[in-house]
């Protein structure tokens, strides 16, 4: 039947009009047959698209002198002719673009029927899961339609511009800035969470840069969902397949079958089944993937499709040498990491300094600074103050803090404090978190009367932060690797732990 969603909305996103907010709203199922447009075109359009602005304009024009060639879905319509098509996928797959008697722009997705057991409906529950409703980083689902048509299945969502290969191929050099691809591979991961962080839990099993939309604004939505997954119970830690199901170049090394392609001897009935183990973290190295071409600008962390398969199974991400931005190189080596258990989860992964905001990583540095043991001799303590032969502090910090901030503005932090500029040591890093703490529970007007701030710094955390981008990212490597500190109250929810039933299902 023709079935609208019935997860409750999520909250809509800023590119949502007050026209949509009206329309989206749910409406009674109806038994409506696809027919050829015997209405008018809308009353309305809301023109948003910029993409595809010169296609509604031709779909309008086609509506009002050939009424013929449109098609009515569930009072949407749409011309099924190529001039029309925004995207194409496996098995017949291809996307439309369709305008709804509201006046609102949207995007249909046909296949043929005979595979949508197997695919569409698949995607239809996923995206009327509350995972997926309830999150702003998945595309919108609007509408199926199983009954219109006989050869047909349809899926209505949201328009968006294009996929993540599109928009790098065609935008060029003029999007990227570190700040963005930041924020893309964060929304990637936000994305994920909405899917693996809360019962029933998802695996998506098909994440590529065509399967990445982005819309007008350039927010990254995932989609395409049709050999996505439900965990089999609630828990469940790993879904067994027989298949090798999802993309060439864009699997994780457990989801290959590596005895078929080493072995050309032919699979008898009596030889074992093929059991491929999908985990959370199998959608986790693929992220890392994309995550890699994100900031690559198209790229492939295993190198050119030659080099992939053999570079992946050699646990060799051989571009991860070309990244210059070593925050960005330590969460991606571990989410490209062959073995699971060194690969984080995806609450992990955006608890990464990589992920956070400047604000949430000096809110770390200064929770780090306020802890009683800092000053103890313990390994934190000895790693951060170069104690240590065998675990030196990192060369990212520089030798002296104090040299960095200058013996001015040092004066102005140390005022209201318990030492003077003289007593703290400038090789001691606990010295500098200790000062960067005092500073944020006494600030009373000393932003202003720094003299090596840039003009446009408007917060204190901004101005540590540049002096020290690399401080929370440091601290971050040293706690992460001691038990007892990353479970102290005040820092573990930088270190989640994440504790999985372990429960095993198949298809």
């Amino acid at each position: 039947m023709n079935k609208q969603r019935t997860a409750p909305k999520r909250k809509l996103s800023s590119r949502t009009t007050s026209k949509q907010k009206e329309t989206v709203k749910l409406k009674p199922l109806e038994e409506k047959a696809e027919k050829t447009a015997a209405s008018k075109p809308p009353k309305y359009w809301t023109p948003f698209s910029v993409k595809h602005r010169r296609k509604f304009e031709r779909l309008l024009e086609v509506w009002k002198s050939n009424p013929e060639l449109i098609t009515i879905v569930n009072d949407n319509g749409v011309c099924f002719k190529k001039e029309f098509v925004i995207g194409r996928g496996s098995y017949g797959t291809e996307v439309y673009i369709c305008l709804g008697s509201d006046g609102i722009e949207r995007a249909i997705k046909r296949l043929p029927k005979f595979l949508c057991d197997k695919f569409l409906r698949t995607e239809r529950d996923i995206l009327n899961s509350p995972n997926a409703v309830e999150s702003s980083r998945i595309v919108n689902f609007y509408l199926y339609d199983d009954t219109s048509n006989l050869d047909f299945d349809y899926l209505i969502l949201d328009l968006c511009e294009q996929n993540l290969k599109e928009f790098i191929r065609e935008e060029g050099e003029s999007w990227w800035t570190e700040s963005c691809a930041r924020n893309m591979i964060r929304q990637v991961l936000e994305g994920l969470e909405a899917l693996h962080a809360r019962e029933p839990r998802i695996l998506h099993r098909d994440l590529k840069p065509t399967n990445i939309l982005v819309d007008v604004h350039g927010n990254l939505l995932l989609s395409d969902f049709g050999i996505g997954r439900f965990f089999p119970e609630q828990g469940a830690t790993t879904y067994l397949t027989s298949n090798e199901s999802g993309s060439p170049s864009w699997l994780a090394h457990e989801c290959i079958n590596w005895e078929g392609l080493y072995s050309d001897d032919m699979q008898k009935p009596s030889d074992t089944p093929l059991l491929l183990r999908w985990k959370e973290k199998s959608d986790i190295q693929v992220a890392g993937m994309l995550s890699f071409y994100i900031l690559t600008k198209g790229k492939h962390p295993f190198g050119p499709k030659i080099d992939q398969l053999k570079n992946l199974h050699d646990d060799n991400p051989a571009g991860l040498s070309k990244l210059t931005d070593p925050v960005a190189k330590d969460l991606l080596s571990q989410m490209l990491a062959q073995d699971l258990d060194k690969r984080p989860y995806v609450e992990q992964a955006l608890k990464h300094p990589y992920c956070l905001s400047l604000e949430e990583q000096m809110e770390f540095v200064a929770a780090v600074g306020n802890e009683p043991q800092l000053m103890s001799y313990n390994g934190v303590f000895r790693q951060l103050n170069n104690l240590d032969p065998s675990k030196p502090r990192s060369p990212l910090l520089p030798n002296d803090w104090k040299t960095v901030i200058g013996c001015d503005d040092l004066k102005i932090l140390c005022e209201e404090g318990h030492r003077s500029p003289s007593a703290h040591d400038g090789s001691q890093y606990t010295d500098c978190l200790q000062l960067i703490r005092n500073t944020f529970q006494h600030r009373d007007g000393k932003l202003h009367r720094l003299k090596r701030k840039p003009p446009a710094t408007s917060s204190l955390e901004e101005y540590f932060f540049q002096l020290f981008p690399t401080l929370p990212f440091v601290l971050h490597q040293i706690i992460r690797e001691d038990p007892d500190w990353k479970t102290r109250p005040a820092l573990k929810e930088f270190f989640p732990v994440i504790n999985r039933h372990a429960v095993s299902g198949a298809d």
